[in-house]
């Protein structure tokens, strides 16, 4: 009976064993084999180096480099107090003295309290991270440490090797490596690579173990941009000068290659170091803002009138005092007086009258469109990130009050971009190209995967181009004692070269008061390199200049010489040698006086508000 017994009792044991053993291995098996899956194979992923950013000439503007990352798995952390208290002790030793440029202020290092430290430790998740991008000494003792679940690794990072250079335009990467300003978020797609996962296992005490080694990411490709890195920096240098000379609140100068209207550079100011996160914010003027740019405008409504055969460069115009469009609003003045003026002149002496009297006589819709030819009111197409079109407003909109004061530059904006493209048609005989800034993009094989493409027309046909650069030459004229007086420009001079250009003084529409602001001024230079044989054109524009002197010729006309000489030399354009000053000379500043701006703001245009 005993046997019996024991036999009944060993046979229920093997059952009970069999039916658990089938419950695990058949029943549950799918379940238990994927938790031990998680429990000993980990799923690694390898971030993909991002592809570069080089200028014409092949110089880095934008690099990776791999730095020290510090993560953590939560499920193999046995002491998440005692731990937390480590790392704080170790991240807080130093500071941000221990964190590479930048990283601070965007939390990727520095000093990280116990409390955070433990909310991450203490998560559900298999994979966090507790500080990116630290320094070389922070990463060392945290492996010294050889605490359980926590790990350093490689990631890249974005390091900006001209720091200032450029800064807007090229823009920057978050910690995560995504574009989120500039050529950065423009290109990101074939910046960023493309990440890799490996798998890997990891033994009994929970360290990682690669059987087939590290895996590798694509790296992303090379952005090769047609800007010049010394051309670059030539431009906001000059800018920078000017705007603290002036007390000015910003500016932007944007240089163009002529015959492909390629940007050679494009300078704002302020402007920021994307290796440094606490100047960041300033934004790239040359796309982003539009502008009433003011008589730099007159030169495509005088083009529009030729080409429309309404005027030639000899046909002459009562100038006067004044001119009234309507009884009801104000007149149109200029600064000096004219009695009589032809086309050319009014060029030559930037008239406001006879700017308004041509585009009256030219009419809305011829000038509406030939505005349109020229680019305005569209994009460029430019590569950048957060263009303006501007606003030209329909023909039909216009008041006869509207169409004179837009053939002299109010109630129209333009971006500097735009502005420079315009100018570009008029040196290359009327034809007008869309302006770009990345030249090509190419891939880890070496195969171009983007290539920047010349989309053209002809704006104005070359015979019109061609007249208006001899007028916009004029500009320069020296003032002849007991003959002519000089154009608007000719208290500019560009040493070595003879230039082409047009000078602009606005007044700023003031939304605050609904009015043009009688003390704010935009003063512009728009000007082209050399006159005989162009090469470049260079747009200033500086906003807000001290009130005392406003005047475009004055403010932004020394930024456009000191450009165009100093670009035209680097590039090994030849011009006449410069006389060396005396011992002890300094340059003598330009006299002030010049006469492109309006004596009253044109409070009865329809302004553009919503490009301020």
């Amino acid at each position: 009976m005993r046997a019996y017994i024991v036999g009944v009792i060993v046979t229920l044991g093997l059952v009970g064993v069999a039916k658990r053993a089938w419950s695990l291995q058949i029943d549950q098996g799918a379940l238990y084999h994927e938790l031990a899956e998680h429990q000993h194979e980990l799923r690694l992923e390898i971030p993909a180096p991002r592809g570069d950013i080089v200028d014409a000439s092949g110089r880095p503007l934008a690099v990776s480099a791999d730095v020290d990352s510090v993560w953590a798995n939560p499920h193999d952390v046995r002491d998440v107090a005692g731990t937390a208290e480590k790392l704080a002790a170790i991240l807080g030793h130093g500071g941000r003295d221990l964190c590479p440029a930048g990283s601070a202020a965007e939390g990727r290092c520095g000093s990280i309290d116990e409390e955070t430290l433990e909310s991450k430790l203490a998560g559900d998740h298999k994979f966090v991270w507790l500080a990116r991008h630290v320094a070389p000494e922070v990463a060392h003792a945290i492996a010294s440490a050889k605490l359980l679940g926590i790990e350093v690794t490689k990631e890249p990072r974005r390091w900006y090797p001209g720091k200032s250079v450029a800064g807007p335009v090229i823009g920057r990467a978050d910690v995560d490596g995504k574009g989120v300003d500039g050529i950065e978020l423009s290109m990101n797609d074939q910046l960023a690579g493309q990440r890799t996962g490996i798998a890997a296992l990891r033994d009994a005490r929970g360290h990682t173990m690669l059987s087939d080694g590290v895996g590798h990411a694509l790296p992303g490709a090379t952005v090769h941009l047609t800007l010049d890195r010394t051309i670059q920096s030539i431009a906001e240098s000059a800018l920078a000068d000017q705007i603290v000379a002036k007390k000015a609140k910003s500016g932007v100068v944007v240089v163009l290659d002529i015959a492909t209207s390629r940007v050679l550079a494009m300078a704002s100011s302020p402007t920021y170091d994307p290796n440094n996160d606490e100047t960041r914010g300033a934004r790239n003027l040359a796309v982003t803002d539009a502008f009433e740019a003011g008589s730099v405008m007159k030169v495509f409504s005088i083009a529009t009138a030729l080409e429309a055969g309404v005027v030639d460069p000899s046909t002459g115009f009562e100038i006067g005092n004044a001119y009234v469009v309507n009884p009801r609003v104000k007149a149109i003045r200029d600064v000096e007086f004219f009695p009589y003026l032809t086309t050319r002149e009014i060029i030559k002496y930037s008239s406001n009258i006879g700017a308004a009297k041509i585009g009256m006589r030219l009419g809305a819709d011829k000038l509406y469109a030939g505005l349109k030819q020229f680019g305005f009111g569209k994009r460029t197409g430019v590569e950048l990130p957060g263009e303006r079109t501007g606003r030209v407003r329909s023909a039909a909109s216009w008041r006869d009050v509207d169409l004179a004061h837009i053939a002299f530059g109010y109630g129209i904006t333009v971006t500097p971009l735009q502005l420079a493209a315009a100018f570009a048609s008029i040196a290359s005989h009327g034809v007008y190209r869309e302006p770009r800034i990345v030249d090509s993009v190419i891939d880890g094989d070496g195969n171009a995967i983007y290539k920047a493409e010349t989309v053209s027309h002809q704006a104005v046909s070359a015979k019109v181009a061609d007249e208006m650069m001899k007028m916009l030459i004029s500009v320069f004229d020296k003032s002849i004692p007991g003959g002519p007086i000089g154009g608007t420009a000719k208290t500019i001079d560009v040493p070595g070269f003879r230039c082409a250009g047009k000078t602009g003084t606005a007044h700023k529409y003031d939304p605050a008061i609904h009015a043009y602001s009688e003390s704010k001024y935009l003063a512009s230079f728009a000007g082209i390199a050399p006159a005989d044989h162009p090469r470049i054109v260079v747009i200033t524009m500086i906003d807000e200049p001290d009130s005392r002197d406003y005047y475009g010729a004055s403010v932004s006309g020394p930024v456009f010489a000191r450009v165009a000489s100093e670009t035209l030399r680097y590039l090994g354009v030849p011009g006449d040698p410069l006389a060396p000053l005396p011992a002890g000379a300094k340059p003598a500043a330009p006299p002030a006086a010049v006469t492109d701006a309006p004596s009253t703001p044109p409070n009865d245009v329809t302004p553009p508000t919503d490009e301020h």
